[in-house]
């Protein structure tokens, strides 16, 4: 398969061209949360650079979040103007399967794993699975928890994987089991999609909004 792979749930904005599982090119900015200026000139570069056009592609791919709320809009949404009247698939996965096959990847895991990606104050999105031989499965449903929460079910779990920026404080606080801390890299999102492409594909993409697991408030400037 050749895939465009787009994730911007967190600080990092990765972009990957993935051809058969290998990358082609890539692109990576992090910590200045400037997704909406970047991802079209870099996709656009990116392009140029793997010496392919749109029209070579079979299918787009990108990470649905939980995550940040404007950088989950702007990649879905990027995703879906690409493939808008054309004959590309769009493919979407989870922010923690992104960040959970990276770690299965490079750090061998096995067991039962808690995925723990930070939102606002002391809250993280948790999201439970099981890992046998590079395969992972789903647990239980996605939630929104406290680290005081968390605490009563770590017992359940071998180790953490985390945002590689959290991967200091929750060591810190859980000291009796393994953090392992990832960086986003969208060409993890197109090995997923690689492993079961008709599981991840988005069929009516038209109506498909990024996963929040929460409300949002909207905050008016009161007038003088």
């Amino acid at each position: 398969m050749k895939l465009l792979s787009i994730s911007t749930a967190s600080d990092t904005l990765s972009l990957s061209i993935v051809i058969d599982k290998k990358l082609i090119a890539s692109f990576t900015s992090q910590g200045n949360k400037k997704h909406a200026e970047l991802i079209a000139p870099e996709l656009k570069k990116l392009i140029y650079k793997s010496g392919i056009t749109f029209a070579d592609l079979n299918g787009i791919c990108v990470n649905l979040g939980p995550g940040s709320f404007t950088g989950l809009r702007v990649g879905l949404a990027t995703a879906k103007g690409i493939i808008y009247g054309s004959q590309l698939k769009l493919y979407g996965y989870t922010n923690f399967e992104e960040l959970l096959y990276q770690a299965i990847l490079e750090n061998k895991l096995i067991g039962k794993i808690a995925v723990l990606i930070p939102s606002r104050k002391n809250e993280f999105y948790f999201a439970a699975f099981e890992v046998i031989d590079k395969n992972f499965v789903q647990l239980d449903v996605f939630e929104l928890m406290t680290l005081q929460d968390f605490k009563n079910h770590i017992h359940h779990f071998d180790k953490i994987v985390t945002e590689k920026k959290m991967l200091e404080t929750l060591s810190n606080e859980f000291q009796a089991i393994e953090v392992i801390g990832i960086e986003n890299n969208s060409y993890y999102g197109a090995l997923i999609i690689e492993s079961n492409s008709q599981k991840y594909l988005c069929d009516n993409y038209f109506y498909l909004e990024p996963l929040y697991l929460k409300n949002f408030d909207l905050k008016l400037k009161k007038k003088s």
